[in-house]
């Protein structure tokens, strides 16, 4: 087999089998949180140990919000961004109800709530002249584990608010807000399409293998052992 080939093939089969297991992962999670049940209603001090479709009522506070850059840089809102930096998703502490004072620290801060339209709103937006938002007593409901949020910037996110100071709970889990269950059906489905090229990919490695083991074999047999493994 030609060595450009291969390597064209091998490259294909890297890229399918990420795409594949990323399918995988995803319809699994979503499959076992559309399997979970119907939202739940919490405490906020009941979050830390809470997975699936959450709803609770507590204190936002906006006033303790960070932002995170594409370069993970973590900024809380109401500081001057450099000109080169630009949030690309918003952290906000949840606290207890009563809790809600903008002029001293909450107790405990029972979880972060990721938001994707927050992005978009005039809350956010005060950054930019330097004036942190206030709290908010809400109800928020969301989604709490099987892959959902951005951990990654959730975890400068909760980096950051510890260096400040705030009291974060155990785990203070991540709440995407707005997130819920989806279609059962769709989840098993893409899940099954992740384990298709999964097995694709196994397959076309078993035939490579067995393309190069028969080359290998022909050229032992010719007496041409100098070209074994990549055939010319």
């Amino acid at each position: 087999m030609p060595r450009r080939l291969l390597v064209l093939m091998i490259a294909l089969a890297v890229g399918v089998g990420a795409v594949s297991l990323v399918a995988l992962l995803s319809g699994l999670d979503e499959a076992r949180l559309a399997a979970s049940g119907p939202r739940r209603d919490l405490a906020v001090s009941e979050l830390a140990q809470s997975r699936g479709f959450i709803g609770t009522f507590g204190c936002v506070r906006h006033d303790l919000a960070v932002g995170v850059t594409a370069s993970q840089r973590v900024y809380r809102l109401g500081e001057r961004l450099p000109a080169a930096e630009e949030l690309v998703r918003v952290f906000t502490p949840l606290a207890a109800p009563a809790d809600c004072d903008e002029d001293r620290a909450p107790k405990v801060i029972y979880a972060l709530v990721e938001d994707d339209d927050s992005l978009g709103t005039t809350i956010t937006h005060s950054y930019r002249v330097d004036v942190p938002p206030p709290p908010v007593p809400a109800m928020v409901s969301g989604v709490i584990g099987y892959g959902s949020g951005h951990l990654r910037q959730a975890r400068a996110a909760r980096a950051r608010l510890k260096a400040l100071g705030l009291p974060l709970s155990a785990s203070a889990p991540l709440l995407v807000k707005g997130k819920r269950p989806g279609v059962l059906w769709v989840a098993v489905l893409t899940a099954l399409a992740g384990v298709h090229g999964l097995l694709f990919c196994a397959l076309g490695f078993w035939w490579v293998r067995r393309r190069i083991r028969r080359r290998k074999a022909t050229l032992i047999d010719e007496g041409d052992v100098e070209g074994e493994f990549f055939g010319v």
